[in-house]
């Protein structure tokens, strides 16, 4: 029976709490979003009308051509006859951004009669190879591809203002 008092209380206490009302302040922050003022959005430009434009190749130049008043000049210095030399203009693959001494042979494959090597670059991604792609800084060219290693060409400077081929290996697991 002594508990009932405590439970009278506590419900007594329960009602009080929630017979307050705490919504004023919700209704005057209600009020304060209802009277900001509303922006207004500018309508978008016009759009230009697309017009088809016919393209006919036989009144106009080659765009391979050089331009009208445009000099080609040659090479300031002439190679020496005979000797070979980076192809300058041949667009770079992705292995020639890396020294060869920082590619690793992880393995080789063999599907339908070619062989695919598989090199590991110093920041972990394994990229596919096959011959006469080009390798490392020195515009090597892969020559062939074995089952543990692969052999490559590579343009080395002769100190005479040209190039010549010098050959590398690159074996599972290190260069030679």
């Amino acid at each position: 029976m002594r508990a009932y008092p405590l439970i009278m209380l506590a419900l007594c206490l329960g009602l009080w709490g929630c017979e307050r009302d705490s919504s004023a302040q919700l209704d005057a922050e209600l009020e304060t979003l209802r009277h900001r003022p509303v922006g207004h959005l500018e309508a978008l430009p016009e759009q230009p009308v697309y017009q088809p434009l016919h393209y006919d190749a036989h009144a106009r130049r080659s765009p391979f051509a050089a331009a009208p008043g445009m000099v080609v000049t040659a090479p300031v210095e002439a190679p020496p006859s005979g000797s070979v030399r980076p192809d300058a203009g041949r667009a770079r693959e992705p292995l020639e951004s890396y020294a060869l001494a920082t590619l690793r042979l992880v393995g080789t494959l063999s599907v339908g009669g070619r062989t695919i090597a598989l090199i590991r670059t110093p920041d972990g991604r394994v990229v596919r190879l096959q011959p006469r792609q080009h390798i490392g800084e020195n515009s090597g060219r892969v020559t062939r591809i074995g089952s543990d290693h692969i052999e490559i060409t590579e343009l080395a400077p002769d100190g005479r203002g040209g190039f010549s081929e010098v050959s590398r290996t690159l074996t599972l697991g290190a260069t030679s």
